[in-house]
C-alpha cells in the first residue's frame, strides 16, 4: 500500500500492517477465516468480428510498448481479461474483532489503538490522506470511544452504486446475524439506495452510525475482509447478499409489467452516448425500453432487473443491476475505447449470464461515446437471435 501523508511517520511512531491475521494473533484478538483461498474462473465476453479484430490489433500494439508504458495505459490487462478465460486467485476472507479502533474518513481506513494502520482495510487501493495522528492519539488517550460493537461498511468508493454492491454489501455475508446489538458504520448523508439495501437485509435505522468526522473511535470494531481488491468480490459472498436481497424483496403486484429488455440510458450523465437518438430507433426494433436507473429507487431497480431477460447499456453503475437478473440473462455492454473496464463481465460469469460487448468511439474528454449503429444492430441480432455462434 502506498501511504502519502505530509506528516513525519517516524516521529509519530505509527506503522503499516499488511497481515491482520498475524496482528490479531499477536494481540489475541478474535479472528475467524470465513472462506479459504479459491480460484475463480472468468470467461470471455462475446463480440462481433470487427471489434474482435480491433482488440487483437490494439493488443498487439500494446505488447510492443515498454512494460512501464503498458502498465500506465492499463489496456493490455483489460483486453486479456475481456477476451480470454482467466483464473483469478481469491485470498481467504475473514472477520476480525479489533478493540479500541479508529476509522478514518469515508475510505474506511482502520487504525488500531497502537497506531498500526491496517493496510487490508483499503482493499489494495493507494491511500492519499492527511492523517492527523496527534488528534487520533489524543482521542485514544481520552478514551473517546463510541460504545458497543461496530461493523465497518465503508470502502474506497463507498458512495458509488456499483462499488456499494460489489465491495461493501459482500462484507455482510461474513456476519452470522445482524442483531440489534450491532452498529453499522456508513457515510453521513448516505444515498437512499444504500440505506434501503440495509433495510431490506433487516438492518434498522437505529443501528446505523453515520461517520461525520475526520475520524471516529469505537469500543469494538468487526472488520470484515470480503475481498483483497476493490471490484473483485468473492463469488460466494456477493451471491449470498444478492440472494438475501431478492428473498427480502416485497411482493409487488406490478412486477410482471416491467420490460423484458432494458436499455440503461446515461443521457443525464456527462459520460453518455452522444448519438442516443439514433440508437433508440434501432433498439425499438428489438423491443428494448429505456430506463434511467438514477431516477429509480433500489426496490424499483431490483423489481425491473429481476424480471429482465436482456440488458443493454454503456459501461457504468446501472449495468451492475444485472446482479438482480435471473441466471441466463443476456448482457450487452457498450464500451468507450478510451474508458471501459471488464469487471461487470465477471458478474455475468458469477450468475451464468451471457456477456456481449461492442466498442464505441471516444467523443470527448469526459467519456462521451459515439456508437456505430450498424455495428450495434449486427451485435443485437447475434446476441438475441443467433446465439449458436457463441464461444
Amino acid at each position: 500500500m502506498a501511504l502519502s501523508s505530509p506528516l513525519d511517520q517516524q516521529k509519530l511512531e505509527f506503522k503499516v500492517n499488511t497481515n491482520l491475521k498475524e496482528l490479531a494473533q499477536e494481540h489475541s484478538w478474535a479472528f475467524e477465516v470465513i472462506a479459504s483461498p479459491t480460484l475463480q474462473v472468468h470467461y470471455p465476453s462475446n463480440t462481433i468480428e470487427e471489434d474482435l479484430l480491433y482488440a487483437l490489433q490494439h493488443w498487439g500494439q500494446l505488447l510492443q510498448l515498454p512494460p512501464a508504458q503498458r502498465v500506465k495505459l492499463g489496456r493490455e490487462e483489460y483486453f486479456y481479461h475481456l477476451h480470454c478465460a482467466v483464473g483469478e486467485e481469491i485470498a481467504e476472507t475473514f472477520r476480525c474483532k479489533i478493540p479500541h479502533a479508529a476509522v478514518i474518513g469515508l475510505t474506511g481506513l482502520v487504525i488500531t489503538s497502537n497506531l498500526e494502520i491496517v493496510a487490508q482495510s483499503v482493499n489494495g487501493q493507494k491511500l492519499n490522506a492527511n492523517l492527523n495522528m496527534e488528534k487520533i492519539r489524543e482521542k485514544l488517550s481520552q478514551k473517546q470511544f463510541l460504545a458497543g460493537t461496530h461493523v465497518l461498511l465503508l470502502s474506497h468508493y463507498t458512495l458509488n452504486y456499483a462499488h456499494w454492491l460489489m465491495d461493501c454489501l459482500p462484507k455482510l455475508a461474513l456476519l452470522e446475524s445482524f442483531n440489534n446489538d450491532l452498529k453499522f458504520i456508513v457515510p453521513d448523508e448516505s444515498p437512499d439506495y444504500l440505506i434501503d439495501s440495509l433495510k431490506l437485509l433487516g438492518i434498522q435505522e437505529n443501528q446505523l452510525v453515520r461517520i461525520k468526522e475526520e475520524s471516529i473511535l469505537v469500543e469494538e470494531l468487526i472488520f470484515c475482509h470480503a475481498a483483497q481488491k476493490s471490484g473483485r468480490p468473492s463469488k460466494t459472498h456477493l451471491l449470498k447478499v444478492r440472494n438475501q436481497l431478492l428473498a427480502s424483496f416485497p411482493n409487488n403486484p406490478n412486477r410482471c409489467s416491467t420490460p423484458k429488455r432494458i436499455y440503461v440510458s446515461r443521457s443525464h450523465s456527462s459520460r453518455r452516448i452522444i448519438n442516443e437518438d439514433e440508437i433508440l430507433k434501432i433498439l425499438g426494433n428489438y423491443n428494448f425500453e429505456t430506463m434511467h436507473c438514477e431516477e429509480m429507487s433500489l426496490i424499483e431497480q431490483i423489481c425491473a432487473f429481476s424480471n429482465a431477460e436482456a440488458i443493454l447499456g454503456p459501461h457504468g453503475a446501472g449495468m451492475y443491476n444485472q446482479i438482480f437478473c435471473n441466471s441466463g440473462a443476456t448482457i450487452i455492454e457498450i464500451y468507450n475505447k478510451e474508458y471501459w473496464h471488464h469487471s461487470s463481465r465477471i458478474i455475468s460469469g458469477f450468475l451464468g449470464h451471457t456477456h456481449w460487448h461492442v466498442f464505441g468511439e471516444n467523443a470527448g474528454e469526459d467519456g462521451q461515446t459515439w456508437v456505430d449503429p450498424i455495428k450495434l444492430d449486427k451485435l443485437l441480432f447475434l446476441a438475441l437471435y443467433n446465439k449458436t455462434i457463441q464461444k
